[in-house]
């Protein structure tokens, strides 16, 4: 069965395999029978790019035909969800709501705050998505694997994050024998190359049986393995030729479809990776300091922090002391080892965030880690633990100021200036750029549409 293709078989097909579609459009194809594939690569860094033996040559030949960004700036926090957030609605955080990777509940007075999964879109994201607009537009649209996507009504074709065997897709894919419904039941027990080998599937699926206008895949194992062994490490080598194979599968599906020609390739990241040496456990200091405390099991505390890697959020639980504990904190964790800041309500705008006022998830302060250092959410053991080698050696979430949070943007394919001069770009720029691609405008978005890298006429004035 093609689910149990070899993944050697794959890596070696991207090199020897039919030729890739071509990027020049010989002309302007009507905008309804146009493919846009946005392929996100979870945590592949800008500055990867840099490496001659970068083990991706299905993508080094997608640069030479069309147009890598030098770096693209992320948004704060620099975490999975609200950057792919803002990657299909063209506003940062403090626009469009998500900060963190699922939704931040508050459990009441002197409770900690917690993460919940299984939120839909319409809790989570507060602003137009590129593939709302396109599905009003009368446009077939399509997510693998995206996030903060859960039910939003304007996807025509999902394979979710947690796919079920009674799904639409899922029960397609079931009968041509490209998955099981025992793999479906067992999906979130699979490593993070296994499930890319399904996502990639699907994908693939969904292009050669429904040809979707907009097509948004998300791969998540070269996160997984930069998180574990570290960037630059093997395994995180490893990871970046497995996801070129997994490219190399939908540009096969898009030619198969009969789609050459016609499509357009946006590969992007979500941010970049650091390597650290030490973590932080906030939660551990406010324990030595009494500000919280574990009773018959139980967490009781006055302030609670949730970690997002190199940055954390500290939320005051006891709001009677608000004012006086705010003062505190601040003095605290400005003293802690490998902390580098503590952020005040009045510095969020700058990082593109809300304040507590606009948004409830957003913390009371934002503890930014220095380097070699990120944020644990433990509050057993030390305030300091060092972290061993094979166990979470890679962050992110640092500022979108630190270089190394820099993410890729490749542009290819049809409707693309091959070779085009594109220096550093904002992922707010990739919204208004998919829209453009599809003759659609996104009104009231904070980035601007990639002209110069577009054979395709001006539409708008973005």
């Amino acid at each position: 069965m093609r689910c149990h293709r070899l993944t050697t078989f794959w890596i070696l097909s991207s090199i020897v395999m039919t030729p890739l579609l071509g990027s020049v459009p010989a002309q302007e194809i009507p905008s309804k029978k146009r493919c846009v594939a946005v392929i996100s690569i979870d945590g592949l860094p800008a500055w990867a790019w840099d490496d001659p033996k970068l083990p991706m040559p299905t993508l080094r030949r997608l640069t030479r035909e069309g147009v890598l960004a030098k770096g693209m700036t992320v948004s704060n926090p620099s975490v999975t969800w609200p950057n792919h957030t803002t990657l299909v609605t063209g506003v940062r955080p403090a626009k469009h709501g998500v900060l963190f990777n699922g939704f931040l509940v508050r459990q009441g007075e002197r409770a900690p705050a917690k993460l919940e999964s299984g939120h839909d879109k319409s809790e989570l994201v507060q602003a137009t998505t590129v593939y709302d607009l396109a599905h009003e537009a009368g446009f077939t649209t399509a997510q693998v694997n995206w996030v903060a996507i859960q039910n939003a009504g304007t996807i025509t074709w999902a394979f979710p994050e947690v796919p079920s065997p009674s799904g639409l897709v899922e029960r397609e894919m079931i009968a041509e024998g490209d998955i099981t419904a025992s793999d479906l039941n067992d999906f979130s027990k699979g490593t993070t190359a296994w499930r890319d080998h399904y996502f990639t599937e699907a994908a693939a699926h969904i292009i050669r049986k429904h040809k979707p206008n907009l097509l948004l895949l998300h791969l998540v194992n070269t996160d997984a393995m930069n998180h574990r062994y570290g960037p630059k490490s093997w395994a995180s080598q490893s990871a970046y030729a497995y996801a070129d194979a997994c490219v190399r599968r939908v540009l096969d599906a898009l030619e198969a479809a009969g789609l050459k020609g016609q499509s357009t390739l946006l590969l992007v990241s979500d941010h970049g990776f650091k390597t650290v040496t030490q973590m932080i456990r906030p939660n551990a200091i406010l324990r030595g300091q009494g500000i919280l405390k574990v009773e018959a099991g139980k967490v009781v505390c006055d302030a609670y922090v949730i970690p997002e890697g190199g940055t954390a959020m500290v939320y005051v639980t006891n709001p009677a002391e608000r004012q006086r504990l705010v003062v505190r904190l601040k003095e605290i964790f400005a003293k802690a080892e490998g902390v580098e800041r503590v952020l005040e309500q009045n510095d969020f705008a700058a990082l593109g965030m809300p304040d507590s006022q606009q948004n409830k998830q957003m913390g009371d302060l934002v503890l930014v880690a220095k380097e070699g250092y990120a944020f644990s959410g433990d509050h057993e053991g030390l305030p300091l633990a060092k972290v061993e080698a094979g166990a979470y050696q890679g962050h992110h979430g640092y500022p979108s100021t630190d270089p190394d949070m820099n993410a890729t943007f490749l542009a290819w394919g049809y409707g693309i200036r091959s070779s085009a001069e594109l220096g550093r770009i904002e992922n707010v720029d990739v919204a208004p750029t998919i829209a453009a691609l599809l003759d659609l405008k996104m009104g009231a978005v904070e980035g601007r549409v990639l002209r110069q890298i577009l054979l395709l006429g001006p539409k708008d004035s973005n």
